[in-house]
């Protein structure tokens, strides 16, 4: 219940600043006083839970219980009162009315608050409980770090070397016909680990033509599969096929030496739904597969599987010195001895050690605290494998800091093997409230430091590693600790209030409110133990459905409004109704534009999404939310800020907002750019009508925190921010020697030229793009570049793609110590031969990093710059601009 209790009260922390904010904006008739109390009082109560979250004590459970069960009262309290001064402002009314109310309300809470504090301070069990424990261990969350830890993309081999090498014998053996290669364990034994070295080994990478790598999931489709294996992993949609995906897997491997990894594989049924659309080229292709069931793995093939065996004890312990330090050994005699009986309890279970390393890794290297993690493990010696393995996860789970807790328990929300974009999973934790507010850092930064905290104890694993080896692009977690996110979350009832909702449309309107999914007609008919009310008064068909599930699990909640967000143009639509304690909301808008409103009763909304919408209206109203962080669309129509009072100019600033995409023709105004002084993402484009207008871009320089620009046809003079890192210009118009602005940049680490460059000749000089990593150009005519290692002195991958003008790419380009890329597609064979002129080079110089990829891609080529319609190029761009 700890864990429930914190995360209830840390989203309270930010419902109160956003009601603080408000009342000093006076756009919130409550008592500020009353609302520090209650601020004052639930910073108490999180200090307290920091401090001893590790006590069992029946009194404690129910002190957890009472401050869960106040921290849902209070949002419940502001949400009711807040939603019914929203209403009377849009009616017109007087809103001090039911003000002495909303007082009594606050009076009632700060009493409850006040009495769960003295309630603490005369239970002394719960303290001494947690001292005591505390004399036996180092602070983890104090405590120093190892080397081992302080690298996020570690990536610790040992004791599979062998096993690789095994591997790639049974790739390379002389059978031309295809063969399938099973490779058979135990979970948390290191099959996709060994899978994964071998698939990334350099000689598996020059032998085979196609490589592609898949998880499967208990539950599959085999769609969804076949589409991963035609998008080399990704599961996504192609353009139009007369084919069947199965057929155009066939094509795309037909006579071509593949190797293909199926990690997880759990059934014969999912082998026997794919393997025909296989084919068998004689040119010695392989399918590797792993899984943990031996007779899943011995129908699999016509040789035997190859098994994963437990580790002895001396690779045991080079793993485990290898998690804890960062190299093969311990210098301390006594941690030494303690951390050999440790590993012995763990039986040569990889999982197991990393885990326990993990633990180990960032706790204070003291005796003291290795004593009494060996003595929790050795304490599960007689547990059977299942038992042993879970106990062990359970105690690096019990080890963590509570403010890691809730986040790790939220991985359970993801379906299993699920490919995790780090961006994505970050702006949910700070969605739903688990982000506490430290230093001068922002909450997405904070969230940062969460995920890497995680990964250093190994219990989330790096699947992409982004352009700087400290970044994390997509992340993922073990099934068994996945496993073990379910079984924790019963035990502490840890229950996310429904502040996410993706939405859908529903011509049958039989969707829950509440999670999206499907509710049937009873269910609908039978609705909520609590009071729903509509704001503004709904003239919906029926009740709104809310499924069995979200029943049970909001049970404790007493109220809830719900309001219609969703407007067409002139046109009323009841498809879609939200509750107002929303923090996070998707809305597939098909086609039709649509004009969103009204926002301002969704009071604490953080993310406002539209996936699959190709133009959305947004009121002037989204100036009143002042607690929005990401307002994400395909195509937005961003809105001036309402006129205001003087005495009212700080209404209209949207201090949290960080990301707007993609704003059509967007005027960057005074008003406008002064009310979003934070953000760090913007994309922009222009239609025809707007291309040549006076849209101030020269203004942007003002966004000094601006990191990411997209900027799409405009002919404008554009003021860069010193601030960014990733640009891209799509259809600007800038000649060559314009770009002496874009590497003046400072920070900048990205450059994107689509369609944009225009001249026959680039002649950078020295001391521009100093920090730049990644250059990728599209359409242009350059014929001459003259660039050398003092132009890019840190550049790592150059991407030429449709430059049929170029004749070569600079040899002094290879000279750049740190490039590891050259990437041509539709280029001219000048450039071609130049680029494996410069490979062939540095192979020379003894370059090993070095790779090189040429390809003839035409019938993708995007060479008409010309085209101004509205939705001109919308797909082919769009993997550079979440690049």
């Amino acid at each position: 219940m700890a864990v429930a209790a914190y995360a209830s009260l840390v989203s309270l922390t930010h419902v109160l600043d956003n009601v603080h904010y408000r009342a000093q904006l006076r756009r919130l008739h409550v008592d500020i006083k009353r609302i520090e109390f209650l601020q004052e009082g639930v910073i108490f109560l999180l200090g307290f839970l920091e401090a001893n979250h590790r006590s069992k004590s029946q009194k404690a459970g129910d002190l957890w219980r009472q401050m869960s069960e106040v921290s849902w009262e209070v949002e419940e309290i502001f949400d009711s009162h807040i939603v019914s001064q929203l209403q009377k402002e849009s009616q017109e009314e007087s809103s001090d009315m039911g003000g002495r109310s909303f007082d009594e309300d606050l009076d009632t809470m700060i009493e409850k608050i006040d009495h769960i504090k003295r309630e603490l301070s005369m239970v002394e069990e719960i303290v001494e409980e947690v001292v005591d424990e505390e004399q036996t261990k180092a602070s983890v969350s104090g405590g120093g770090s190892s080397a081992a830890a302080s690298s996020i993309t570690k990536n610790t081999i040992v004791g599979l070397e062998e096993h690789v090498m095994k591997i790639k014998g049974e790739l390379a053996r002389y059978d031309d016909n295809l063969q399938i290669i099973p490779i058979v364990g135990m979970g948390g034994i290191g099959k996709t680990t060994l899978a994964k070295e071998v698939y990334r080994d350099k000689y598996v990478v020059e032998r085979f033509d196609v490589r592609i790598w898949l998880t499967i999931s208990q539950e599959y489709s085999v769609d969804e599969i076949l589409l991963g294996l035609i998008n080399d992993g990704k599961v996504e949609r192609q353009g139009r096929s007369s084919d069947g995906p199965g057929e155009v897997l066939r094509k795309k491997l037909y006579g071509r030496r593949y190797l293909i990894v199926m990690d997880d594989i759990w059934t014969l049924q999912a082998w026997d739904d794919l393997r025909r659309f296989f084919p068998d080229n004689g040119n010695g292709s392989r399918i590797i597969l792993t899984t943990r069931l031996s007779n899943v793995a011995g129908s699999l093939s016509s040789h035997d599987p190859y098994s994963m065996t437990l580790l002895d004890q001396n690779t045991s312990w080079n793993l485990f010195c290898q998690t804890v330090f960062g190299e093969e050994n311990c210098s301390d005699r006594e941690l030494e001895k303690i951390g050999r009986g440790i590993v012995r309890n763990c039986r040569g279970l990889p999982l197991q050690i990393t885990v326990i390393g993990g633990i180990l890794a960032k706790s204070a290297m003291n005796k003291e605290y290795w004593e009494s993690v060996a003595e929790n493990v050795s304490s599960f010696g007689n547990a059977s494998d299942g038992e042993r393995c879970l106990n062990i996860l359970l105690l690096s789970y019990n080890n963590l800091p509570i403010y890691l807790k809730p986040c790790f328990l939220y991985m359970r929300a993801f379906r299993e093997d699920a490919d995790i974009k780090v961006s994505h999973l970050i702006r949910l934790w700070v969605d739903e409230g688990f982000i506490t507010i430290k230093d001068d850092k922002s909450l997405e930064e904070v969230g940062e430091e969460y995920l890497k905290d995680l990964v250093d104890r190994n219990l989330l694993f790096v699947r992409e590693e982004g352009l700087h080896k400290e970044e994390i692009e997509t992340c993922g977690i073990h099934d068994l600790l996945r496993d073990l996110c379910l079984s924790v979350s019963k035990t502490e009832n840890f229950l996310c209030s429904p502040k996410l909702q993706h939405s859908r449309l529903s011509f049958n309107r039989c969707l829950c409110i509440l999670c999206g999914d499907s509710a049937t007609e009873e269910e609908r008919r039978n609705l909520l133990a609590f009071d729903i009310d509509f704001i503004p008064p709904s003239a919906l068909h029926g009740n709104p459905p809310v499924c069995g599930d979200c029943k049970v699990t909001y049970s404790h909640m007493k109220r809830l409004t719900l309001v219609k967000i969703i407007d067409r143009v002139g046109v009323a639509d009841d498809s879609l109704v939200q509750h107002t304690k929303l923090r996070s909301i998707s809305i597939p808008l098909n086609k039709s534009p649509k004009f969103i409103s009204p926002l301002h009763f969704l009071w604490n909304l953080q993310s406002l999404l539209f996936p699959e919408s190709e133009l959305v209206v947004l009121p002037s109203e989204i100036w009143e939310l002042p607690q929005l962080r990401i307002i994400d669309s395909s195509d937005v129509v961003f809105p001036k800020p309402r006129l205001a009072r003087v005495e009212e100019k700080d209404i209209c600033i949207l201090r949290n907002l960080q990301t707007l995409t993609i704003a059509r023709n967007f005027e960057l105004t005074d008003e406008i750019l002064g009310g979003i002084p934070n953000l760090k993402e913007l994309q922009i484009k222009y239609d025809k009508r707007m291309r040549e207008s006076d849209t101030c871009l020269c203004n942007l320089h003002r966004l000094q925190k601006l990191e990411r620009l997209t900027v799409e046809n405009t002919l404008q003079n554009i003021g860069f921010p010193n601030s960014l890192k990733f640009l891209l210009l799509r259809k600007c118009r800038i000649p060559w020697s314009g770009m002496s602005v874009v590497g003046s940049l400072p920070n900048l680490e990205i450059l994107v030229l689509w369609n944009t460059a225009e001249g026959s000749e680039w002649n950078p000089t020295e001391g521009e793009f100093l920090r730049l990593k990644a250059l990728l150009i599209h359409g242009s005519d350059v014929v001459h570049w003259r660039a050398d290692q003092n132009n890019y002195p840190t550049l790592e991958f150059l991407l030429l793609s449709s430059l049929p003008s170029l004749e070569e790419i600079p040899s002094g380009v290879g000279d750049i110590p740190t490039l590891r890329e050259i990437n041509l597609t539709n280029c001219r064979k000048s450039a071609v031969d130049s680029a494996y002129l410069i490979l062939e080079e540095q192979q020379g110089m003894g370059n090993e990093t070095l790779m090189v990829d040429a390809s003839d891609d035409s019938e993708d080529d995007d060479t008409d710059e010309d085209d101004e319609s509205e939705g001109e190029d919308e797909d082919e761009d769009e993997d550079y601009k979440s690049s």
